[in-house]
């Protein structure tokens, strides 16, 4: 992984934990910021202006398009597609 790509996603993951969500997980495709949060912390994000504000300012930071993952957070989902 790129250096600048893992400081994108160091700097989208600091700004979810300032918002006060714990356990997450930025993953980097190319254009796409795919956020993995608990599925219990779903409405925190999704309440208000909250899921506006951070797609703005992960697009800001150079993401294209930001997504949700309905799967919800989990370790190892980056290799999801790799076949062995």
């Amino acid at each position: 992984v790129l250096p600048e790509k893992l400081a994108l996603i160091d700097r989208s993951e600091a700004y979810l934990r300032s918002l006060g969500f714990r356990d997450l997980r930025v993953r980097h495709h190319g254009e796409v910021a795919r956020i993995e949060l608990p599925p219990a912390d779903f409405p925190k994000l999704l309440e208000g202006n909250t899921a506006a504000e951070v797609a703005r300012t992960l697009q800001a930071y150079g993401f294209k398009f930001v997504t949700l993952d309905l799967k919800g957070f989990r370790s190892g989902s980056l290799n999801e597609g790799v076949v062995k």
